[in-house]
């Protein structure tokens, strides 16, 4: 769950334009969250009778999307879209944009904008200190099996960095382990004493594990909760973890021979749960090294090498800009009557007709079986609440590099594809009720398609009214009071209603009826987890 701020920022950025047959109005707003991670698109003049609207929904960070807002618009000025076939021009412009991320120049690019959106390393600093505060205010409400998964990960990981360390008899001053030895009297044993210094057999690890008590683990002890055992290699040093959930974006560290859809995330498995494995084509599940979350630099990973983890997210080298982070993108190109709808992701666009939603996109979740079925090919796994490998809770995305690592696969069969749905309406209208919207799902959390389309209507008459400021009112509507409930109304917000000026034809549209679905209802509430 993303980060929240002790009170919202409801500054929103608004603009409002026009030409001889459209009105367009657009705002953002950061409300609940840390920082703005939306970026948008209004270019009534994209070509000759050719507009393009798009909203961006970042997650991870804010550079993904603003780099798409600055460069995917270009890209859809191809050759296809020079030959009139929007649609694949849409497609290819999606794909192209999202395997440029990972090129250098480009790479350079996106850091340098995720540096200036950090500001200065004393700012980050102050940063880090408020995201600290907000991450221990988050704790206070989050139940207490969260916590321990949470901080057990954190151990097992600290435990891998310092166990060369603990083993050669060397302990940097006030380190964490000099601390831990001063409380080496208590009768209580930390689970980093445990799993960096058993080297005995299986059989005495699982035996010290289950007499001894969990301490220091959110400054509480807890003798009920019992960590999964862990097999160590003494030789290897290496840790090998078995599937579970993570709260971070780049998941957890499952075995690259299997994928598995998970219906419980906590951590003592039952009768009830549901785990399934599917064999991933291509990777070695024999290796017991090669599918942990180890940095790449180990002395003994003879084993370890690109091709080994190329489906594998989380290591430390993979911490970079447009591998964990990415937006979605909901693009609208309307070519004189004809409108081309382009979606990657969970934002979405509606159309009005006379007052009725039609929904010109779909939102793309992990749980849903094409994009599952996908997942699973590729060596994802989807946990219960709807998450790839832990992190996202969405299945299409531009950036994300960290799902689209398996090497036999292309980008469209990736965990995380770019690959966007494109829908087709011919669209003329003559009626007020008759406009476009498209918005994140800081909106759709809160309200359905035809909420939304009903919304903009009581207001889209008024007089002199502006239609960014019915998105401002949107914003306002759809505002949570505060960050204590399920998230619903926490996001950031960005919206664009474009409104069509009268014309001689009365409205005609040509969607086949399986491929829109009115009224869709509002979304679970997006939380990035990174």
């Amino acid at each position: 769950m993303g980060s929240y701020l002790s009170k919202p920022v409801t500054t929103a950025h608004s603009q409002d334009l026009e030409n001889h047959r459209l009105e367009c109005g657009a705002s953002s707003m950061q409300g609940w969250r840390e920082s703005q991670e939306d970026a948008h698109n209004c270019i009534l003049d994209f070509d000759k009778d050719v507009s393009l609207f798009a909203v961006y929904d970042g997650h991870g960070g804010a550079e993904v999307a603003q780099y798409a807002s600055e460069n995917l618009p270009a890209l859809v000025k191809n050759d296809l879209y020079k030959d009139g076939e929007y649609k694949e021009a849409l497609i290819k412009a999606y794909l192209e944009f999202d395997d440029s991320l990972i090129t250098a120049p480009v790479v350079e690019k996106l850091t340098a904008l995720r540096k200036a959106n950090n500001g200065t390393d004393s700012e980050g600093e102050d940063n880090e200190k408020e995201e600290e505060l907000n991450e221990l205010y988050q704790e206070a409400n989050m139940p207490i099996e969260e916590i321990l998964l949470k901080y057990k990960n954190k151990i097992i990981k600290k435990s891998l960095e310092n166990n060369d360390i603990e083993e050669s008899g060397e302990d940097l001053p006030g380190s964490s382990k000099e601390s831990e030895k001063e409380k080496s009297s208590s009768s209580s044993t930390t689970v980093v004493d445990i799993l960096t210094k058993t080297n005995g057999t299986d059989e005495n690890k699982s035996e010290i594990l289950e007499s001894s008590s969990i301490t220091n683990v959110n400054g509480t002890s807890n003798d009920d909760e019992q960590f999964d055992t862990q097999e160590i290699g003494a030789e290897s040093s290496k840790i090998e973890c078995g599937p579970s959930s993570s709260n971070g974006q780049n998941g957890s560290g499952q075995r690259s021979g299997t994928a598995c859809l998970i219906t419980d995330d906590s951590d003592d498995t039952d009768d009830d749960d549901e785990i399934f494995e599917v064999p991933i084509e291509g990777s070695n599940s024999e290796s017991d090294d090669d599918g942990d979350d180890d940095d790449d630099d180990d002395d003994d990973g003879d084993d370890d090498d690109d091709d080994d983890d190329s489906i594998l997210i989380g290591a430390d080298d993979e911490d970079e800009a447009g591998k964990d982070s990415g937006c979605t993108a909901v693009m609208a190109l309307l070519v004189k009557n004809k409108l081309y709808v382009a979606n990657a992701g969970d934002s979405r666009c509606v159309v009005s007709i006379n007052g009725k939603a039609h929904d010109m996109s779909e939102d793309h979740k992990p749980e849903d079986e094409p994009e599952l079925s996908r997942i699973t090919a590729a060596g994802g796994r989807v946990s219960s609440d709807g998450r790839v490998n832990g992190g996202l809770n969405l299945s299409r995305a531009l950036g994300d590099h960290n799902y689209k690592k398996n090497n036999d696969l292309p980008n469209t069969e990736q965990m995380i594809t770019a690959l966007p749905d494109v829908k087709v309406i011919d669209f003329t209208s003559t009626s007020s009720n008759s406009f476009l919207v498209l918005a994140c799902d800081g909106i759709w959390n809160s309200l359905s398609s035809q909420d939304v389309v009903d919304f903009i209507s009581e207001h889209i008459n008024k007089p002199d009214i502006k239609l960014s400021s019915i998105c401002e009112e949107l914003f306002r509507t759809c505002l949570a009071p505060n960050t204590l409930s399920d998230g619903t109304g926490c996001d950031n917000m960005t919206c664009i209603i474009v409104k069509l000026k009268p014309q001689l034809k009365r409205p005609h549209y040509d969607v086949e009826e399986d491929d829109m679905s009115d009224g869709a209802e509002p979304k679970k509430p997006k939380s990035d987890s990174t």
